[in-house]
């Protein structure tokens, strides 16, 4: 295991900027989540708020996250894409692409995160079904999980999540439930 953590501390986790869009691009096509391949670059396009980090290793991007804003609980974002190049999966770049996104969000003053994914992966940074029961979407169910960035950030909260198009034209024609 010491490799793989030493592979993760040698990689810059750093904000992505418009250059990195074609290696976004790159990585989101060859991650093996097919169904997020252009997401981040139509989000990116889209007039909403987002926050896209990538993770880059000897001066090449290997991993990309993106948090979007969402309307519904004050200063809610959404995670997706998470993405990292197939060959430096299970080194860890990914849990501290996360880690650094969810870090750099809660000092920027967000307060919560949805993502609709797999609970084994995501409970580890603390996002739990039970923080996003009161959330209306149709992604509702046990992928779906919440984290609050700031103390009590969803406590109280009920309603509708408002996604950008971009993320309903991903989900159309797939129940997630």
């Amino acid at each position: 295991m010491p490799e793989t953590r030493s592979i993760a501390a040698r990689t810059l986790y750093r904000d992505g900027t418009v250059d990195d869009l074609p290696a976004i691009r790159k990585v989101e096509a060859l991650s093996s989540l097919s169904g997020d391949s252009g997401l981040a670059e139509a989000l990116l396009a889209a007039p909403v708020d987002t926050l896209s980090f990538v993770a880059e290793l000897e001066g090449a991007v290997v991993g990309h996250i993106l948090l979007t804003a969402i309307a519904g609980p004050d200063k809610a974002l959404a995670l997706a894409p998470l993405a990292i190049l197939p060959q430096w999966r299970d080194m860890q770049i990914g849990t501290e692409l996360v880690r650094h996104a969810l870090n750099v969000a809660r000092e920027r003053g967000w307060k919560s995160v949805f993502v609709y994914g797999q609970p084994d992966y995501y409970c580890r940074f603390g996002f739990k079904s039970r923080t996003a029961d009161p959330a209306d979407t149709a992604l509702q169910g046990p992928r779906f999980l919440a984290l609050e960035l700031a103390k009590d950030a969803l406590a109280g909260w009920s309603g509708a999540l408002q996604y950008p198009d971009a993320f309903l034209q991903r989900f159309a024609g797939n129940n997630p439930a």
